[in-house]
């Protein structure tokens, strides 16, 4: 598989990054973290280009963490929300087999009734 070569301007540099990712993700990424040493060097502008990287990749890693964290919790939220389906997917089936139950109590109670009537109902 052949990479895709994808020339990228990150605080002012240009680098030319390889990556089997297209062209447009790479350069998505590379404006996102160029976008975040921007807004740091607006803040901080006594930071040396060392620090302002590391301070960036940081602040990266931090959004990273929060959004796994994130992740993790509505993954478990999801699980349990289909657990809980799930079980109430159970009680509608054992009510509508009670249904079923019911209905076909229901029928054999008229049918004797119609028995019932044909025998001892109105003589004529």
């Amino acid at each position: 598989m052949e990479l895709n070569k994808v020339s990228v301007i990150i605080n002012g540099n240009e680098y030319i990054l390889k990556s089997d990712y297209s062209e447009e993700h790479v350069i998505k990424l590379a404006n996102y973290v160029d976008n975040v040493i921007k807004e740091l060097s607006q803040s901080y502008d006594k930071l040396s280009q060392m620090q302002l990287l590391l301070l960036s990749s940081l602040n990266i890693a931090d959004e990273l963490f929060m959004v796994r964290e994130e992740n993790n919790a509505i993954k478990k939220e999801l699980l349990s929300l289909k657990a809980e389906l799930e079980k109430k997917n159970r009680y509608i089936k054992s009510l509508e087999e009670e249904l079923e139950k019911t209905r076909q109590q229901l029928l054999e109670t008229e049918e004797e009734f119609r028995q019932f009537l044909e025998t001892f109902g109105e003589e004529k």
